[in-house]
């Protein structure tokens, strides 16, 4: 008998049989309490069974084995699969749920596996005779005897015949109406945050199972987990002859109170919060450590670590500093220890295999595996973080699974913005009962989005600022000032170091130009981001090895960037952005800092104003009211701060997004009092931007003509692939900018694209783009 098919030359019975091995790998990694918890594992074997199972129709057969390309929607398989699974669910299986919800999340789920997460209504909704009649039309082209021969080895399964599925398709669309009167009841009632999490854990389950078998499994190994030395910090921190400074001590004194710390697993959200340029990094990575291995001894559960930070500048940085961790250690590295993940992170993957070497997984196989994160600590964006819980799309949520038992370590917090404090709060204390997962917020800076008694502390975060004294703080607020006015104030000091953070990428080139007329003997760099990466990059290996008497910046320099001044500049900004610029002042205590707080217009409006909301801001000038403010104060300065942030701002845009989730309104319009969670936006776009590429040297030219070769490649997926692997290094010379700008780039196969020759039009080496008259930000 001629096999069925899921894939091209393999047997249909094989991939359902990987696909329930690997839910069953995945669940097995997971020892999660909660009693529903086998009611899940369960549902997620019917729903890896049925996934496929519409691929026995003879359409799809057919087209499989390539005998005919012209079968439209007939060869689709995901609606008849989901179609059977909740009638099978309903008259056949054994298996009964408490909760009716979870069969209609399972046939959405399995109905969506190839696609993105909808409104659960609207998929009800879409139930019309032209459905019904291809349904029927495929259960006629399903050859049962061969689908029931090829499914009898599986202990959930019970032979189906034409007949009953029939009846099924007809019981369905008969049902539809009073399916969609329930939803409409669950909508008003409001579901759960624990259902939403349910729901994207059972899809993140079924679809990295799938992908995972078809581009991994079928190939043969899949990474094994690794075990890690709980000493690899300590042994690192003994080999690097720290001298004995006071701040050195205070470091010292911070870790040791973290390290000792006895650790109360029933506690799930942590705090730690230290002076910049304290060593938060070692740290809470120190922290994380203790943590996974006290969640070993005690729940025989090994946690990944999800190190998360906000800005791609920072994450080289901190890799930089795990990497010379393990290499102290001389552990030998591969991607199942310490994999980066990002939009534009390499998508290899290779394992150190005993006695063997290595083994290179190819491109398909790699890019599974580094988007599903498999490794015991993966460094990742906000990103990448967040849109894998507030998200409807396939790629983002595959991960999701992998949150179970995790430890996320989330750095420079301060840059969730206030709008989503309430969800991120509500959500992630749901993650932490449903899925055991532990949560440490570490900055300078910690907003209130928890309440005091539900996050522990791991140090005693006031006596630390107390002891510094490393930086004065003087505000000039009052009076608001020009540039030039501004410029006119300063008195440059010849032995001393000099940064000026600006709000606007406008305001940060005035400055620039101001400053090179009253100094021009002076060597002065400029950062913002019409400056493509791999010159900002460049610059700022110069700026730490102290090139520049003065770098005249915009704020991407402001937290995370391991520079330091004699003395700090900085526009009016929401408190929390001015204690991080101070970081960048006077970082190890060699002398006596300054940070100077000028509030800067252009004539008509407040820089600041192009940039943060009026509240934050107002809070700010109440808070700057004195002239100076020691260091050892900022500690009770950011409090009051946040604790006035979080008493004068309503919570609107997170109530309609908890609205969208307690709805399963995945996307679609936004209503008066509902987001879709599509439109959870991290990062917040404030003009409609475009891209440009800039040829500025030989590497670039390269790229961009190889670039053109690949948009000439026919075949999407292969042309997809080309470019992933130039992708890293052609963002290198990308810089957006806003489409509305006066002077526009030539537009070359849809992208910006300046020549070198061309490059003096639009492109000036020091200050970035030309944009002429539009007022840019950063």
């Amino acid at each position: 008998m001629v096999q069925l098919l899921s894939h091209p030359n393999y047997p249909l019975e094989k991939h359902v049989q990987g696909v329930l091995h690997q839910i069953e790998k995945f669940f097995d990694e997971k020892r999660l309490s909660r009693l529903y918890m086998n009611d899940l594992f369960l549902l997620s074997n019917m729903i890896g069974l049925f996934h496929d199972i519409g691929k026995a129709t003879g359409y799809f057969q057919q087209y499989i084995r390539k005998e005919n390309n012209d079968l439209g929607m007939l060869k689709n398989h995901s609606l008849i699969s989901a179609l059977l699974l909740y009638q099978f669910l309903q008259y056949e299986s054994e298996l009964k749920f408490d909760d009716e919800r979870l069969r209609l999340l399972a046939f959405l789920i399995v109905k969506k596996h190839h696609g993105q997460l909808n409104n659960w209504l609207d998929e009800f909704k879409q139930f019309h005779e032209n459905e019904k009649e291809l349904l029927q039309k495929q259960v006629h082209a399903i050859d049962f005897e061969k689908l029931n021969q090829s499914f009898q080895s599986f202990s959930l399964y019970k032979p189906l015949s034409k007949e009953t599925c029939l009846q099924w398709v007809e019981d369905l669309f008969n049902e539809s109406f009073k399916i969609r009167r329930k939803i409409m009841k669950y909508n008003r009632e409001k579901v759960p945050i624990e259902l939403y999490i349910q729901y994207i854990f059972l899809f993140s389950i079924l679809i990295d199972a799938d992908k995972s078998e078809v581009g991994i499994l079928q190939k043969g190994l899949f990474p094994e987990r690794r075990k890690l030395n709980y000493d690899i910090v300590i042994n690192y921190k003994r080999k690097q002859n720290w001298d004995n400074r006071n701040l050195n001590e205070l470091r010292e004194k911070a870790f040791q109170e973290v390290d000792s710390l006895n650790i109360d697993l029933n506690h799930h959200f942590y705090s730690l919060q230290l002076p910049t340029g304290f060593g938060k990094t070692l740290t809470s990575f120190q922290f994380a450590l203790n943590l996974r291995k006290k969640i070993e001894q005690e729940k025989g559960v090994t946690s990944r670590i999800v190190y998360s930070l906000p800005f791609l500048s920072v994450i080289d940085q901190t890799e930089k500093v795990i990497r010379e961790i393990f290499n102290i250690n001389e552990i030998e590295m591969d991607q199942s220890l310490l994999l980066t993940h990002h939009h534009l992170s390499d998508l290899s993957y290779t394992i150190q295999k005993n006695e063997e070497g290595y083994h290179q997984y190819d491109y398909n196989a790699a890019q599974l595996l580094v988007e599903g994160w498999n490794a015991e600590i993966i460094l990742t964006t906000f990103i990448q973080l967040f849109h894998s819980i507030f998200s409807n799309k396939n790629a983002s949520l595959r991960k999701f699974h992998r949150f179970a038992h995790s430890i996320f370590i989330i750095d420079e917090v301060q840059a969730i913005p206030h709008k989503y404090w309430l969800v991120v709060r509500e959500t992630l204390k749901v993650l932490a009962r449903e899925l055991d997962c532990y949560f440490l917020f570490s900055s300078a800076t910690i907003p209130a989005i928890f309440k005091e008694d539900e996050m522990r502390p791991l140090v005693d975060a006031p006596k630390y600022y107390q002891g510094l004294s490393r930086v004065m703080l003087h505000s000039h607020i009052k009076e608001k000032m020009t540039i030039e006015q501004f410029v006119n104030t300063l008195n440059i000091n010849e032995s001393k170091t000099y940064l000026f953070i600006l709000n606007t990428i406008d305001a940060a080139k005035e400055v620039y130009k101001k400053l090179k007329e009253i100094v021009p003997d002076k060597k002065i760099t400029f950062l913002s981001t019409h400056i493509p990466p791999i010159e900002r990059l460049k610059r700022i290996g110069e700026i730490k090895k102290q090139k520049y008497q003065i770098v005249v910046s915009t704020q991407l320099v402001e937290a995370g960037v391991d520079i330091d001044f004699d003395i700090v500049y900085r526009d009016l900004a929401p408190l929390d952005s001015i204690q991080q610029a101070a970081g960048r002042c006077n970082r190890h205590g060699m002398r006596k800092g300054e940070i100077h707080v000028a509030h800067l217009t252009d004539g008509y409006k407040s820089f600041a104003n192009y940039i943060y909301d009026g509240i934050r801001l107002n809070i700010t000038q109440e808070l700057l009211k004195n002239d100076a403010i020691p260091e050892e104060r900022f500690f009770q300065f950011i409090e009051q701060y946040f604790e006035q942030l979080q008493a004068k701002t309503a919570n609107k845009e997170s109530l309609a997004l908890l609205n969208g989730i307690q709805t399963l309104y995945f996307d679609g319009e936004k209503d008066a009092d509902r987001i879709p969670v599509s439109h959870f936006q991290l990062i917040e776009e404030q003009y409609d931007r475009m891209e440009v590429f800039l040829e500025l040297d030989e590497k670039a030219k390269s790229l961009f003509e190889h670039y053109e070769k690949i948009l000439k490649i026919e075949d999407q997926w292969e042309r997809k692939k080309a470019f992933r692997d130039i992708k890293a290094d052609f963002y290198q010379y990308i810089i957006s900018i806003p489409r509305k700008v006066d002077n526009k780039p030539p537009i070359v196969n849809g992208i910006g694209y300046l020549t070198k020759t061309q490059l003096e039009d639009y492109y000036d080496l020091t200050l970035g783009y030309k944009t002429e008259q539009t007022s840019l930000i950063w």
